[in-house]
């Protein structure tokens, strides 16, 4: 995902992160185990750190990090 624009890439994980907050609420309302809640809250951790973070300049230096 890192070929695309910087702006298209932010569209797209605003709108994963906007489904998985929607499947986070439908999950909570049927008060499914919290297993599940939390195994989306993490996914949604690891977007977030990935892409708004910029997590990926750490591992990888040669896309502009240190």
């Amino acid at each position: 995902m890192n070929k695309l624009p910087p702006l298209k890439r932010g569209v797209v994980v605003f709108a994963i992160l906007s489904v998985l907050t929607a499947i986070e609420y439908i999950l909570s309302i049927n008060e499914v185990a919290q297993i599940f809640l939390w195994t989306v809250a993490i996914i949604k951790l690891l977007f977030v750190v990935q892409f708004f973070m910029h997590f990926y300049r750490i591992i990888n230096p040669d896309d502009g990090g240190h």
